[in-house]
């Protein structure tokens, strides 16, 4: 049986201290690039890996995060768990995953028990979790650290990042407007997410500077998923009046609209242009092709690690709060109006 590789062995190697070798593979500042090489290297050749237990035992820490989220999108979930689990790897941590139920009778008293009986350096927390004050305190009450992940509040001091999903909402109903619509539908989604109400308002926005009213016909309570989506559809495309576009606030519900305007036999792009938002897999896969907002959730998710290892380390922040621009992506779902 091999002898494991310890950390002296890389020191070995590499020709320099054990002290060296901890500082670069703790990601430490200030060890010329020549040790980094030499000592990255060593790591390589011999198969070194780092144990999380004993680092834990020796710095008093558990070099584990805990993930905790609510959504309906499973694709921005997995998006988000990419961009985290890749940052942790990066700075030798273990990412554990602990789904909630946002609405769930039992919800606080869950996450009690998760803080009080198993063991993190910190939680990542997605919206609409972060925007409850019920859970942050249980955080605040123990000293945890933690990152928010798109909250709609940005009063808690903790470190938050997300996307600009104002902005780019804001975009994507001027981009209809261009095309010459302005009887526009918005299909919001659920109203316990924070990215809900920026987006809503990103719409509003836009319609105002270009001096569009709103009809409240054209506004629907949805909830982000595809059945949801079609009910919300077929309301707005039975109207007297139905609208020449419709922005749903997720590429599941505009997935949704395609359907019911294909089995009402409602051209789309020519007689109804269609958007979303998200860039997920099915705005791809449908026909049309859906035009959406892409959002760089994976890099979301990575600065929102980073400044949680910071908080959990004591470091200054450059910015404790980061919202990253969106793209929008033109399709074949929108189109000049009538």
């Amino acid at each position: 049986m091999l002898a494991k590789v310890t950390i002296k062995d890389v020191a070995a190697k590499a020709e320099v201290s054990v002290k060296t070798v901890s500082r670069v593979i703790n990601n430490e500042p200030n060890v010329r690039q020549v040790l980094q090489d030499k000592v990255k290297s060593a790591i390589t050749e011999l198969g070194f890996k780092r144990n999380p237990l004993a680092r834990g035992l020796r710095s008093q820490q558990s070099f584990i995060i805990t993930f905790i989220y609510t959504n309906p999108n499973p694709d921005y979930i997995i998006k988000i768990l990419s961009g985290a689990l890749k940052q942790c790897e990066k700075h030798g941590y273990r990412l554990q995953l602990q789904p909630l139920d946002h609405k769930s009778d039992t919800l606080i008293d869950e996450l009690s028990y998760i803080v009080e009986n198993s063991n993190q350096d910190g939680f990542l927390i997605t919206h609409p979790l972060c925007d409850m004050p019920e859970i942050r305190n249980i955080f605040d009450n123990k000293g945890i650290p933690f990152t928010r992940i798109s909250p709609f509040d940005d009063e808690h001091p903790s470190p938050v990042v997300g996307s600009c999903n104002t902005q780019a909402s804001t975009e994507m109903t001027e981009h209809l407007i261009e095309l010459g619509h302005d009887k526009i539908a918005y299909i919001s989604g659920d109203s316990e997410f924070g990215a809900t109400q920026k987006r809503f308002e990103g719409f509003k926005q836009a319609m105002m500077n270009a001096g569009l009213s709103i009809n409240d016909e054209y506004v629907i309570q949805g909830d982000f998923t595809f059945e949801t989506g079609e009910k919300c559809a077929r309301q707005l495309l039975s109207l007297a009046v139905p609208p020449t576009a419709i922005f749903a606030s997720n590429d599941n519900t505009a997935a949704a609209v395609l359907k019911v305007a294909a089995q009402k036999k409602i051209k789309v792009p020519s007689e109804l242009s269609v958007a979303g938002f998200d860039n997920s897999p099915i705005s791809n896969q449908v026909w049309p092709s859906l035009t959406t907002i892409s959002q760089p959730t994976e890099q979301i998710a990575k600065n929102g690690v980073d400044k949680l290892f910071r908080a959990i380390k004591n470091k200054p922040f450059d910015d404790i709060e980061s919202r990253l621009t969106c793209t929008i992506i033109k399709r074949n779902s929108t189109s000049l109006a009538d």
